[in-house]
Formats: C-alpha cells, structure tokens, sequence
C-alpha cells in the first residue's frame, strides 16, 4: 500500500463506522473499527463531530487548531489536540504508519486461514445447516415467496443479477425473487460478485482468494481466476483482501447460491469488494487516476473471463436508498418520503433495464448521490463488466432499520 502522511502530524481519520450512543445520559458518537483492527470504540460529543472532518490529510495540526479556535471562541491549546490525535492513532483509527503495519499483519493472518469464516450466520441467518434450509424454504415458498425454482428450465443463461445486501431477515423476499430467477435459467460455472466495500477500499477493488463458508458448506472461490486477474492487472488483486473478512455483502450471496446449486451443480465464486464515486466517472482531472483503476479493473475482469473456458455470470451484491436520522439526514422520514424515493429508484431502474449506464450514473450524480445509493459501486462494475443484451426488473422493496423512520431501499433485477 502506498505511503500516507504521519497521521499525527497531517490526521486523516479512517473510513470509520459513526455509531449513535449515549453517554452518562448524553447523546453521543462512538467510532467503530470496522476492519475490527481496533476493539476500542472511541466516543465524541456530537458537536465534535464537524471537527473530525477535518481530520482528511490534508490538514496540518496547525490549520486544525485555528479552525477549532475560531469555532470555539477560545484558544485550543496544542496539547489538547495532539492528546485527541495520538488517541486516534493509538486505537488504529488514524491512517498512519501504525495502522499500516498493523493492516499488514492482519492481511498475512488472514491469508493463512484454510477459508473465510462465516461472520454473520446466527444473526443475519440461522448457522444451523436444517434450520437454515427450512428458513430458505419459507423465503422462497412462504405466502410472500416466489415459490421453488424450476432449476435450470429457462434454456437462457443468465449474465447478471442484481440483489439485495441488507441484512436477510428484511429483504428476504426481494432476495428470493431474484434468485428464482436466477436459479431458472440455465447455470454457470463461475459467479463474479461484485459487493460494496463499507469499510472502503484504497484500491477501489479487492478480491479474495480464500473460500467462503457456509453452514451448508464450503463454496470455493476460483482461485485460477484470481491469479490471472492478478496477473492481467500487474499486480495483487487480492492487496486489501482483509476488508472481506467481516463484509456481509458477498457472504449473503454466497448462503443462497450454496442453498440452490450447492447439491445440483458445480460452480465457483469470485468474490470483490468495491468502493467507487461516481465523481471518479465524470471527468474530472483530479480524478483521472481513479478512473484510470477503474477502467483497467473491468477490463482485465472482462479480459479474463472471456479466455476462462467457462461460463461467467456476475451478481451485483447492492442496496438502493439509505434515508433518514441514521444515514445523517435532518428529518424524519414519512410516506410521502419513501414514495418518492421509490419513484427516484424506478427512474434509475429503467437506465439498467436499458443497458443505460451512462444514464444511471448521471442520475445518481445529478443530486450528488443524496439519496446514498450504496450499491453505486457493484452495479456499475457489473454493468462495465457484464455482456447483457437486456435488463428486467423483478422487485423493488424497502425495509425501515430504526425507530425514526430511517430506511433502506433494495431491488433485485435480472439480466441476459
């Protein structure tokens, strides 16, 4: 990984979870590791919490200081800043020379794993084999449910398929019907799954090479593919593969492809996290290296399964909207808020029904991305990736996630 200016002297906070906690009866801020490097949760005021923005690295102690200064109406000691600093630094919550090493060791743990370890099974889902088949069976065949497969009965093969990553307990049916789809047509051999990268990705692209499990069993990732990808790129495409390890994004995929084809045919996956602007798409000049690894990404992604040998479907792991107090909006949100949002994600929805993505992408840029349409980055690699001659849209759903209201929007869409 590249070099970083020293976090003490030019702070640049991490990609850290902001998770809403109280404090001795006060309301406050807690900022979670969600690379788990760090077990501390260190909380702030929420009126500290402008100041952490200027923690970019592009800041000097000193322009920090003057900015928190003039905003508190009293000198801010440097002594009282460096001891906010050097505690950042400590928990691994600044990215500096210690995280780097610390992210480093991590990564070589990681890769000495015989697989990627469920992390969500007895939450998200039951990590009881029987149970977890009959909870599949009622997403699938329950009152809501699209019903069971007719396995492979569509003489199409399906190239691309959208579906949700909210947790699995609140987008089930939208889960269901798209894999219904899926498992109809006919199979294939390898899956490329595109997942967002919440913790972000330095590299805009990480893959894995460990195999995921499953309580139904282990799925294999396609490391031949890998290490041509690897080789296709000119380097590591597994650099930041520890981001992986406590993503819900490709696990999910994984429990209802092993639940369909785990036992009715052989398949491999290879799975990606991603992190993507659409800013890094527009253009502009100061984002033309970020481009440049996104153009070359797809390409060698394109490259590679066109010379597999085997049949390549990708899954774009993404979720829609994310409204209200808890994604940092001012309101609550109401019926009339979701129904709009709903009709925002319908216009959205037909530019890939349209194979549209310089339509779509200039859509979710048009409001700057207000609406935090997380599933940005796998959607787009995926439609960059994928030979699709049509799109259609089979489910778009919502699910609230707090007590003010605060939702998520989801769909599922096929692709031949």
């Amino acid at each position: 990984m590249e070099t970083h200016p020293d976090a003490v002297n030019m702070p640049k906070l991490r990609n850290v979870e902001p998770i809403p906690v109280v404090v001795r009866g006060v309301q406050a801020m807690g900022l979670k590791d969600p690379l788990g490097i760090s077990t501390n949760m260190l909380c702030f005021p929420r009126e500290a919490l402008p100041v952490l923005s200027l923690l970019d690295g592009r800041h000097s102690l000193f322009d920090i200081q003057a900015e928190l200064t003039r905003r508190a109406g009293r000198i801010v000691f440097m002594d009282e800043l460096r001891a906010v600093i050097e505690k950042l630094d400590e928990v691994y919550l600044l990215d500096g020379q210690r995280f780097r090493q610390a992210f480093e060791n991590k990564v070589q743990e990681y890769r000495r794993l015989p697989f990627r370890p469920q992390a969500h099974g007895g939450r998200s889902y039951s990590n009881d084999a029987d149970s977890l088949k009959q909870e599949m069976q009622d997403l699938f065949s329950g009152p809501a449910g699209p019903g069971m497969p007719d396995f492979f009965s569509d003489r199409r093969r399906p190239v691309g398929l959208i579906a949700p990553h909210i947790d699995i307990k609140a987008g089930g049916r939208c889960f269901a019907v798209g894999y219904h789809a899926l498992a109809s047509g006919r199979p294939s051999d390898v899956y490329v799954i595109f997942g967002t990268g919440h913790a972000g990705v330095e590299g805009i692209f990480t893959a894995t090479n460990l195999d995921f499990e499953t309580p139904l069993g282990i799925v294999p990732t396609d490391r031949e593919f890998v290490a041509d990808l690897s080789r296709e790129l000119g380097k590591d495409c597994a650099s930041e593969e520890i981001l992986h390890a406590n993503e819900h994004v490709i696990e999910f995929q994984t429990v209802f492809l092993q639940y369909l084809l785990g036992e009715r045919h052989g398949y491999s996956i290879v799975p990606i996290l991603c992190a993507l602007s659409h800013r890094y798409l527009d253009g502009r000049e100061q984002f033309r290296a970020q481009r440049q690894m996104f153009d070359d990404f797809c390409g060698a992604v394109r490259e590679v399964s066109r010379r597999a040998g085997k049949t390549v479907c990708f899954i774009a792991s993404a979720d829609l909207d994310h409204i209200g107090p808890r994604y940092g909006d001012s309101f609550v949100p109401h019926e009339g808020t979701v129904k709009s949002a709903l009709e925002r994600d319908e216009r959205l929805l037909s530019s890939l029904e349209r194979l549209e993505v310089d339509e779509f992408i200039g859509l979710v840029a048009r409001d700057d991305d207000a609406s935090r349409i997380c599933g940005f980055s796998p959607i787009t690699a995926m439609l960059h990736c994928m030979d699709a001659s049509e799109g259609h849209l089979l489910g778009l759903d919502y699910a609230h996630v707090d007590e003010k209201n605060s939702f998520v929007s989801f769909t599922s869409m096929i692709f031949h």
